[in-house]
């Protein structure tokens, strides 16, 4: 099930018909005249009572930040978010990642190339493996979004789960951010190097604050790479 957060009526009426003529059945708040506060509260209990896999969100609602809406929502939940919006600024799509978002698609959009980027997030989803791998004495658990080491335990976002994945599939071996931006965006031509570098400076000062501040290594002008197990 898909959650809709969208205020306007007509784009909202589109997009559940068009999603449920697909195969995907679809849930909205009621209240988008309400406080930031109420409208979180209206999302935390839909997360709670229905079976929501992924989450379309417009920035700009009526009476709140989807931005801030975002930051929240992953505060208790990892469910893929996607934001759908009339904003163009890269700084937007940024800021969108910056506070958990999974893919920025702009408006007016086709709803084919919606329908191919929410797939390809869903089936991602699908094929996380359901037991942890390790590297360096670090444990990752893809399925539950946890980072362990020592016993300590770290929850992650969907983008920290997919650099930390990849790099502990590679472990010992340098990979490229080029293929990084390719593994996590699908496209390195049109994401920004300065996306994944936010990204890992952000991982980085939560792998410090857990001890584990050296996991990522950087291999000057080749790339990063974790170390191999001894």
């Amino acid at each position: 099930m898909i959650l809709i957060i969208e205020d306007n009526p007509n784009i909202r009426q589109e997009l559940s018909g068009y999603l449920l003529a697909n195969g995907h059945p679809c849930v909205c708040p009621e209240d988008y005249f309400c406080t930031q506060e109420n409208l979180f509260a209206d999302v935390s209990n839909l997360l709670d009572t229905c079976p929501i896999e992924l989450i379309l969100l417009d920035i700009n609602l009526e009476s709140c930040d989807g931005l801030k809406l975002c930051r929240d929502i992953r505060s208790i939940s990892s469910v893929p978010v996607i934001f759908v919006t009339g904003r163009t600024n890269d700084k937007d799509e940024l800021s969108g990642i910056l506070m958990g978002g999974d893919d920025f698609i702009r408006k007016p959009y086709s709803l084919p190339i919606l329908l191919a980027r929410i797939n390809r997030i869903l089936t991602r989803q699908n094929q996380a493996p359901s037991e942890a791998i390790y590297a360096s004495g670090v444990s990752l658990n893809v399925l539950m979004g946890q980072l362990t080491w020592k016993g300590a335990t770290m929850d992650l976002s969907k983008n920290e789960v997919k650099i930390l994945y990849y790099l502990f599939l590679n472990k010992g071996h340098v990979v490229t951010k080029d293929s990084l931006i390719e593994y996590l965006w699908e496209n390195k031509f049109y994401v920004d190097e300065n996306i994944l570098n936010v990204n890992l400076s952000r991982l980085r000062r939560r792998l410090k604050d857990l001890g584990v501040g050296n996991l990522i290594i950087t291999i000057p002008k080749k790339g990063l790479m974790v170390q191999a197990d001894e």
